[in-house]
């Protein structure tokens, strides 16, 4: 059982390691760079200028505690068919469940060391203070864990199969529709979920591509949260950091990546058959995508727009907002799809 599982977890691992080639591609990799820099030097000034007093202080752990216990899964790398030719090793297969719970502490015990390392300058505490932050949050983890394989048990201690199944095909696809955003992933299982409150930005238009991109954007995967999540942290740069270059820099680099990520739409039907009997040409794939875009991104523009008048000291770089979305419109989305072409030539 423990080679089963073993070899599972060795081929999980490769395929991410093969699909984060593709994230961290030279585009990704210099703007994450110009964020961390960003980061460290707002961050480090504010250490040398803050006084926070013992109420912030504990809102600050209470935050940082909260986000380092979001972060992770339990991975069983249990499959459909486990459930048919591994139920007479059920014994086996909940020993093995035990030791997954410490396999699946890898990724959050590095990110509960990794916050609470950044945000333990703001505290001024003693480093024995550090210590058992980090071994409590650690403990609670753990706690989590255990919690979660119970509740995958029944009452006479027997597994629930097809709900420790699900599970486990939900924390998969979860990172696969990640990098889907940057690339095509193979094995994805994807659904859709109608928000009927959305139906009317749906366009009454007979361009095949513009209504199904849009409806895919609205509907299935995760391209609606995404920029929800994008938008509000360019809101949050926007209000809380004061100095408006920095602010800028900031939401320029999240609009670009959300530009990026949101490229992935234009494959989002290949996988159909009955796409391919529409009576219309391939480049309609082109001007639907940009439809979408151009809609998506004048909604932030007119949001930065707003706040950046409001809350920003400087107002002059309010237009750099209007023109690196310009710039993203009309230069790097139809270079972006000219390159595709070039590949797939």
């Amino acid at each position: 059982m423990d080679k089963i599982f073993a070899k599972r977890r060795q081929d999980w691992y490769e395929q991410n390691i093969k699909y984060l080639r593709y994230v961290f591609n030279d585009h990704f990799v210099l703007f994450l760079m110009i964020l961390i820099g960003a980061f460290v030097v707002q961050y480090a000034n504010y250490l040398n200028t803050h006084t926070a007093t013992e109420f912030e202080k504990y809102i600050v752990i209470f935050l940082v505690s909260i986000v380092s216990l979001f972060m992770g899964r339990l991975a069983t790398f249990l499959e459909s068919a486990d459930k048919a030719f591994l139920l007479a090793k059920e014994e086996e297969i909940d020993a093995y469940l035990t030791k997954a719970v410490f396999y699946s502490m890898i990724m959050p015990v590095f990110s509960i060391i990794t916050f609470t390392i950044i945000a333990f300058p703001l505290l001024r505490y003693s480093w024995i203070f550090l210590v058992v932050w980090m071994i409590v949050l650690i403990v609670i983890k753990f706690i989590l864990y255990s919690l979660t394989l119970n509740r995958f048990h029944d009452k006479s201690g027997m597994l629930k199969w097809d709900e420790l199944i699900d599970y486990e095909n939900n924390r998969q696809n979860t990172t696969l529709r990640f990098f889907a955003l940057f690339t095509n992933v193979k094995g994805l299982k994807s659904g859709s979920h109608r928000r009927k409150y959305l139906d009317f930005l749906l366009p009454k238009t007979k361009r095949t591509y513009d209504y199904l991109y849009m409806r895919a954007f609205l509907r299935s995967g995760d391209y609606l949260n995404l920029t929800l999540r994008i938008l509000l942290l360019q809101v949050l740069a926007i209000v809380f950091i004061p100095n408006s270059l920095l602010a800028m820099i900031l939401v320029v680099v999240l609009s670009y990546l959300l530009v990026f990520q949101l490229m992935a739409l234009r494959e989002n039907y290949d996988y159909q058959l009955f796409t391919r009997l529409y009576p219309v040409k391939d480049r309609g794939k082109d001007v639907g995508l940009r439809s979408v875009l151009l809609r998506v991104v004048a909604v932030l523009t007119l949001v930065q727009v707003v706040l950046g008048l409001i809350f920003m000291s400087n107002k002059w770089y309010v237009i750099a907002f209007v023109l690196m979305n310009l710039i993203l419109l009309r230069i790097y989305i139809k270079a972006r799809l000219r390159k595709n072409k070039s590949l797939i030539r």
